[in-house]
């Protein structure tokens, strides 16, 4: 019977000592990654959450991560300002060699959601028109006209028209729309956004 309560004691040590293991390194991750954002982004702030069932025996046998959010707030990028940029990113295969020098970099995912908020005022800034215009015509619901180009999107949204560059958190736009004194852009790609590099 001695025997049996030492190894369900040793049993449940390990295990619990995986899983310690397994929240600090998802945490060590996840710091790692907004450190990187906001490196990019001066001024910006990032939070980021894995989920990811037992990530280091995921990590271990597939180098796969179940799913990575990044929400971004004050991102400022040249002259453009968004309020927020969240991005969701779903299965993510990890470099394990670089993993294990410390270093966090992807290799592929299947898909990323970006959504990127600016305010309208942002918007009307970009497209020329001066302090506290109201060119009218911008209703929540409306949607925009989205055309990419090399490195830039065209957006028109109503009688607003403006040019947005691409950037390391943003690397696409493939729809548009006004909700709330905010001009919401979306996207899906199958391309890691550089920032997370």
């Amino acid at each position: 019977m001695r025997k049996l309560v030492v190894a369900v004691v040793v049993v449940v040590v390990v295990a619990g000592a995986v899983l310690v293991g397994d929240h600090a390194t998802i945490r060590w991750t996840e710091r790692r990654v907004a450190s990187r954002i906001e490196q990019r982004f001066p001024g910006s702030h990032a939070t980021v959450t894995i989920s990811s069932s037992l990530y280091l025996a995921r990590l271990a046998v597939s180098g796969t991560v179940q799913e990575l959010h990044a929400h971004v707030t004050d991102v400022t990028d040249g002259s453009w300002h968004f309020d927020t940029v969240d991005v969701s990113a779903h299965s993510l295969e990890v470099n394990r060699s670089a993993l294990l020098h410390g270093q966090t970099r992807l290799n592929s995912l299947s898909s990323a959601t970006i959504t990127a908020t600016l305010s309208v005022t942002e918007a009307l800034r970009a497209a020329g028109y001066g302090a506290g215009a109201d060119p009218g015509g911008l209703a929540d619901g409306m949607k925009a006209n989205v055309q990419a180009g090399a490195g830039v999107v065209h957006i028109e949204v109503g009688p607003v028209a403006f040019t947005l560059p691409y950037n390391s958190l943003v690397p696409c736009v493939g729809s548009g729309r006004v909700s709330g004194g905010e001009i919401i852009l979306t996207c899906t790609t199958r391309t890691i956004p550089a920032a997370l590099q």
